[in-house]
């Protein structure tokens, strides 16, 4: 009878290297899903598709204004535009991480 206690509770056991900050992170973020999972919550990840989604955005302008057809002279006004844009979608991505 305690050999199966033992056994089932080896089997939720979960090992972390304790000198390793991000493993450490890890477990614990993994353990607090998994005990919310259990009492019937569902997780909900608009937020960081969101985010994903944003940041996807602002590799997809830097890209564009990187390898944009024309050259420097006749692309100009399309450069200022994607400069501008960079900083501003990156400062909504900040605000969007640090504010929700």
């Amino acid at each position: 009878m305690e050999d199966t206690k033992a056994e089932s509770s080896n089997k939720n056991v979960k090992k972390t290297n304790l000198l390793d900050h991000n493993s450490i992170k890890h477990m614990l973020d993994e353990s607090v899903s998994d005990i919310v999972k259990s009492r019937g919550y569902k997780e909900d990840v608009r937020l960081s598709n969101l985010k994903l989604i944003l940041g996807t955005v602002i590799i997809v302008v830097a890209l564009v204004a990187q390898f944009y057809n024309k050259k420097f002279p006749e692309n100009r006004d399309f450069l200022i535009g994607c400069i501008a844009s960079y900083p501003f979608l990156v400062s909504i991505k900040l605000l969007w991480i640090h504010l929700l």
